[in-house]
């Protein structure tokens, strides 16, 4: 492990060091070769259109940089462009404006241009080719506005539109990211009403809340792979696309290492851009965090096809809480080479990250009211608590397109890492009154994981008549070794969470650390989408057999093994009507059944594995400029219960029926929104002995209300506010409904300002979060309470040099 960290770390630095050193030769030797003849044509300009219709964009570039163009106004009305942000030549930047549209632009003798129709060429097949190098070239297309990608990717099903898929899915993209300022990826899915965090922000790790479910931080994929994140805390700044998939959905993306079914988030990789990058940012987080990212990346070779793009972010300071620092050390390195038909990658990762004084989260006994939310600022935690995570992985894929009937590929990963947690809660701190006072005791954690993974598919389509078909087969496996030994250095002991712990620091000495864990689920799925009426109507079909293998161990020692495995089909169907599509699907969620307890008549049985259960209907609209996609839902979750013959059974039931509506993209020119409303009504509806039958789940407020907005300063070029509101309803505590948290709002600010200096493009950003300071329990999902987050301010400035 230290020498793959030395090796790892190295690598990135002198990648970091040779890539900015060949980017400024470039530019350089770029400069003085120039010919004044071709100047108009070759120089590189710093462009910002925002997306938006195409006259108008194609107007504003004309305007930007000083170039005649030729027209037909037929051509271009009614046709939308992508936003358009970097150093660009003319041609560059006209073919991104032109991107999907038909059009195409061509330069004359006198640096000139004209707008006229592609080609288009003539073949035997009317689909458009499947192959890996036109997946990753969807990637970073982004979405009228900027903010979220027209693509997302759908497990098996690959890259999809956004309006072409029958699930309910979200794409945010790298400028979302760089312009929230975004700190975790929590930071930037949260602006989905349908899904939250509930951590406090600088804990000991994350879980996020999809439709009511849950789905923990290391279930996350990263370029379809398990296993690849840190697994406690993910920073967003070494990904260009984050997607969220909303809803069980094991079909398609395969079982997660630990069978949570609230949903799918998936991160993609950067890439090198054809457009030499080399940015540096430098950012403040109150109270006196400071922080560097550099993200330098350039292509190289003949036609561009070989890339390198490398990422280093360095932050550490003290954060908003008291008697509390965090700092951390990550890099990644991404090489890829994209041909006509090979396309390969290789991902290099490396976290470390330390939290002193973390914020913890308390459980707490029922029968009284939860206390109220202490100071947003307050920390009950010792000074000498910490969590200390390290990490590294490495991810490689390549794909062949033999024909537009079949692409091949394959993915590999393999991570380690270690942890540490020295608390004065090793058992959580259990709060036992209205008044505060928990129980706790002094102790600590540490641990180690081994993770490998790979993803074995093909992909492609086909004709049958009239019907046209996407198939795709796909055999995942993965396996996990933990060790890990929690040590207990006091007794129990009583303290309160509006105190600031005064504590000594134990000694904790651990020996060897035995191994305590070994998961293996693996699954091959089958996959095919039939289009018919021109592909206007959409009918997808897919099954996928999954094998669930755990060890089960006691001081080390494997005893017993967990050997399942489990069918789980999905089904959807999508019609397309003008600019709206309408959808319904059905999926499902699969989990490793639970042990018995003892004191049962089958104590010690291990639980055949559990189906969570989704119908999903909804719509998508589709105007040019922004969307709309609203949908209904429901999910069957299985839970445990003892029934009247003392047997442990999964005969009990959480119902979560809601309704979702969301816009994203830019209604009308400068000014963006993203968020809407989600409606939850989730219930227990099968419980012991029925006691609780039809009372509110645990931890699921009913209403969910997030809506971010940008608007351009008419008058003051390159200046924008920004806002987001959100709000939740309360949440009920326990399954009597007799504790809760109230609901909560807050309220973020921000503004950015884009210009140049000295020919350089520089970004300069202000955000306040929870501008009001408002002290608040941010969520009691799983019985556990934790804190929001107090009045955080975040200011940066970055500059493409």
């Amino acid at each position: 492990m230290p020498n793959c960290r030395l090796f790892t770390v190295s690598l990135l630095a002198c990648a970091i060091a040779t890539l900015g050193a060949v980017n400024a030769s470039a530019q350089n030797v770029d400069a003085q070769t120039a010919n004044a003849a071709s100047s108009s044509v070759q120089a590189q300009h710093s462009i910002n259109l925002s997306a938006g219709p195409l006259s108008s964009s194609l107007n504003a570039l004309a305007r930007q940089l000083g170039i005649t163009l030729a027209v037909d106004p037929a051509l271009v009305n009614n046709k939308q462009a992508p936003a358009v942000t970097g150093n660009y030549s003319a041609q560059q930047a006209l073919d991104l404006l032109l991107a999907n549209s038909g059009l195409s632009a061509t330069a004359a003798a006198d640096g000139s241009y004209s707008i006229v129709v592609q080609p288009k060429s003539v073949g035997v097949l009317r689909a458009v080719k499947v192959t890996a190098a036109a997946d990753r070239a969807a990637v970073s297309e982004a979405y009228a506005g900027g903010q979220v990608a027209s693509r997302s990717r759908v497990g098996i099903m690959g890259n999809l539109d956004v309006f072409e898929t029958p699930f309910s899915t979200q794409s945010f993209t790298e400028s979302f990211v760089r312009d929230q300022q975004a700190r975790r990826v929590a930071d930037i899915i949260n602006v989905d009403p349908s899904v939250r965090s509930a951590q406090a922000e600088y804990g000991d790790t994350e879980t996020y809340i999809i439709r009511g479910l849950p789905l923990f931080v290391n279930q996350v994929g990263v370029n379809g792979l398990y296993g690849m994140t840190e697994q406690r805390r993910i920073t967003p700044e070494f990904y260009e696309r984050i997607d969220v998939l909303k809803g069980p959905a094991s079909m398609l993306n395969g079982m997660t290492p630990f069978g949570v079914v609230g949903g799918n988030v998936n991160l993609v990789t950067k890439r090198a851009l054809d457009t030499p990058l080399a940015r540096l940012t430098g950012s403040y987080i109150s109270d006196s965090q400071l922080g560097a990212h550099l993200d330098v990346g350039r292509r190289f070779g003949s036609d561009n096809a070989w890339g390198a793009r490398a990422n280093l972010l360095s932050r550490s300071g003290d954060t908003p809480i008291d008697n509390q620092d965090d700092r951390m050390l990550n890099g990644a390195l991404a090489l890829d080479y994209r041909g006509e038909k090979l396309t390969a990658s290789i991902d290099l990762t490396t976290q470390e990250r330390k939290t002193n004084g973390q914020t913890a989260n308390m459980v707490y006994n029922p029968g009284f009211a939860l206390p109220k939310a202490l100071d947003n600022t307050h920390n009950f935690a010792n000074e000498w608590e910490f969590i200390d995570t390290n990490a590294d992985y490495l991810m490689a894929q390549v794909a062949y397109e033999f024909s537009p009937l079949a692409t091949a590929y394959l993915n590999y990963g393999k991570g380690q890492g270690d942890e540490e947690y020295f608390y004065a809660a090793s058992q959580m701190r259990r709060i036992i009154n209205s008044a505060g006072d928990f129980t706790a005791r002094v102790g600590g954690f540490r641990g180690s994981y081994e993770s490998e993974t790979y993803d074995l598919g093909l992909r492609g389509e086909f004709h049958t008549g009239s019907v046209s078909h996407k198939y795709a087969i796909s055999y995942t496996d993965f396996e996990r070794q933990s060790y890990g030994s929690t040590l207990h250095a006091t007794p129990v002991y009583t303290g309160n969470i509006y105190v600031t712990a005064q504590l000594p620091e134990p000694t904790l000495t651990y020996g060897v650390i035995p191994q305590n864990g070994d998961v293996q689920p693996s699954s091959i799925g089958v996959m095919d989408t039939l289009g018919f009426a021109d592909d206007k109507i959409l009918l997808t079909l897919g099954v996928r057999e999954q094998k669930i293998y755990a060890g089960i161990f006691s001081g080390g020692i494997k005893t017993r093994e967990y050997d399942e495995s489990e069918l789980t089909p999905t089904g959807a169907f999508l019609v397309k009507h003008g600019n709206y599509s309408f959808y319904a699907n059905y999926s499902e969620g699969l989990a490793q059944g639970t042990n018995a307890p003892n004191g049962t008549a089958n104590q010690g049985e291990m639980l055949p594995p559990t189906v969570t259960k989704q119908q999903e209907a909804g719509v998508k609209y589709d105007a040019g400029t922004f969307g709309f996609t609203g949908a209904v839902f429901e999910i069957s979750l299985p839970s445990t219960l003892i029934n009247s013959g003392n047997v442990f059974v999964a005969d009990g039931e959480q119902l979560n029926r809601g309704l979702e509506l969301s816009t994203f993209g830019q209604p009308i020119e400068g000014l963006r929104l993203i968020g809407g409303v989600t409606l939850i009504d989730a219930k227990q509806t099968r419980t012991q002995g029925g006691i609780n039958d039809g009372k509110d789940a645990v931890g699921v407020p009913e209403t969910n209300i997030v809506l971010n907005a940008e608007y351009d300063v008419s008058g003051i070029a390159g200046l924008t506010l920004t806002s987001r509101v959100n709000s939740f309803s309360s949440a009920q505590a326990d399954v009597g409904n007799t504790q809760s948290i109230p609901g909560w709002e807050t309220l973020d600010l921000g503004a950015r300002y884009t210009t140049t200096l000295a020919g350089k493009k520089l970004a300069l950003r202000a955000n306040v979060m929870n501008v009001t300071d408002k002290s608040y329990w941010n969520s009691v999902s799983r019985g556990f309470l934790t804190m929001g987050a107090p009045r955080t301010l975040l200011l940066s400035a970055s500059v493409d040099f």
